[in-house]
């Protein structure tokens, strides 16, 4: 099974933390970017 490819804007907010949290542990998913605002 393909891997869908997920990037992340604002990954140091707190949905962006959840996400990469959730989504992290999915089988069907390859996190390849995130991105963040200093």
């Amino acid at each position: 099974m393909n891997k869908a490819k997920i990037g992340i804007v604002g990954a140091t907010g707190y949905v962006g933390v959840e996400l990469v949290r959730a989504l992290s542990g999915h089988e069907g998913v390859q996190l390849t970017t995130l991105v963040s605002q200093s």
